[in-house]
C-alpha cells in the first residue's frame, strides 16, 4: 500500500511538473521584441517538451494575454497557428517552427504601423500519458510574449573632445530605451568613418583622423525591436598634435645643457614649465582613453 502511494505521488508530481516550452531565435529567449523593419520576416520558434505526448500541439496566438483552453477562441480574436502533428512531437523532444509575424492579430491597423505598441501571446495545448494511457485534462504550453514596438527611441545627443592627437574622444548621450548605437565622423559632409557601440559601453575613442581638421560627429540609436532614432545634432572635433616634451623644450627656445641645469634661473624655469605641460597634457589624454 505505501508502495502504492509512493508511485501514485510521483506519477501526479511528473504529470503537473511536464510542460511545453517556447523560445525565439538562436537566442532561446522566452519573449520577442521587434519592429516594423521587421514584420516581412518570419521569426523561428523553437519548442520544448518534457512530457510523454499522447497528442498533437495545438498551436494559437491571443491578444489577451490568456492561453487557457485546447485551442484559439476567435471570438476573443485569437488567431490559430498551424499545429505540430503528433508523429512529429512525439518524435523529438525538440522541433522549431516558422511564425510569420506579418500574420499577427494587430486588429484595424497593418504590422509595421508608426508608434503603435502591442503584446501578443504564443501558446499551445496538448494532452500526455497519464498511468500507460492518453489523459484526459489538457496540458497548456508556458506561454511566450511577441511584443511589437513601432516606437523609435529620443535622438541621442553627444559631447567630444578635441585636441587629442589624431583622435576624439565621444560620449553617446542615449535614452534609457537604447541598446546599441552607430556614431559617424563626417569630413566635408561626407561619412569619413563610423563606429558601433553598445548600451554598456562608455566613451568611444575615435583614432586615425588628421590634426588640425574640422570634423563633424553625428549619431543614431536603436531599441531591442530595432526601432532607429533621428540623428543627434552634430558636433565638431578638431584633433591636435600632442608634442613630446623635448619638442615643447625646443619650441620654448630652450637648449639641451648639464645635468645642474634645471637648479635654478630661467633655463631650468623654462623646462620644468615646459615638461609640466607635456605631462599635463599626457596625463589628460591617458583619462580620456580609459
Amino acid at each position: 500500500m505505501r508502495t502504492f502511494l509512493l508511485t501514485t505521488a510521483l506519477l501526479l508530481s511528473t504529470a503537473a511538473s511536464a510542460q511545453v516550452k517556447f523560445t525565439f531565435g538562436t537566442a532561446n529567449s522566452e519573449s520577442l521584441s521587434f519592429g516594423k523593419n521587421d514584420c516581412a520576416n518570419p521569426v523561428t520558434v523553437t519548442w520544448t517538451r518534457n512530457l510523454q505526448p499522447c497528442d498533437r500541439l495545438t498551436l494559437w496566438i491571443s491578444t489577451t494575454g490568456s492561453c487557457q483552453g485546447s485551442g484559439a477562441d476567435t471570438t476573443k480574436g485569437d488567431l490559430p497557428l498551424d499545429e505540430i502533428s503528433l508523429s512529429t512531437f512525439q518524435a523529438t523532444t525538440q522541433g522549431t517552427f516558422n511564425l510569420e509575424r506579418s500574420r499577427l492579430p494587430f486588429g484595424t491597423s497593418a504590422c509595421g504601423s508608426l508608434n503603435e505598441e502591442k503584446t501578443f501571446t504564443l501558446c499551445g495545448a496538448t494532452k500526455q500519458i497519464e498511468y500507460n494511457i492518453c489523459g484526459s485534462t489538457v496540458v497548456n504550453a508556458t506561454s511566450a510574449k511577441i511584443i511589437y514596438d513601432g516606437k523609435p527611441p529620443a535622438a541621442p545627443s553627444l559631447s567630444a573632445t578635441s585636441g587629442m592627437d589624431s583622435a576624439t574622444s565621444i560620449t553617446v548621450n542615449a535614452p534609457s530605451d537604447a541598446t546599441r548605437g552607430v556614431v559617424r565622423i563626417l569630413l566635408n559632409g561626407e561619412e569619413f568613418q563610423k563606429v558601433e557601440w553598445s548600451q554598456a559601453k562608455g566613451a568611444l575613442l575615435v583614432e586615425n583622423l588628421e590634426n588640425d581638421v574640422t570634423y563633424e560627429a553625428d549619431a543614431t540609436v536603436f531599441d531591442a525591436a530595432g526601432n532607429e532614432s533621428e540623428r543627434s545634432s552634430p558636433v565638431q572635433v578638431i584633433p591636435t598634435k600632442t608634442y613630446g616634451f623635448m619638442e615643447h623644450y625646443g619650441d620654448s627656445g630652450g637648449q639641451e645643457v648639464g645635468c645642474g641645469a634645471t637648479g635654478g634661473g630661467v633655463a631650468g624655469g623654462a623646462v620644468l614649465a615646459v615638461l609640466g605641460f607635456w605631462l599635463f597634457s599626457r596625463r589628460n589624454r591617458s583619462w580620456l582613453e580609459q
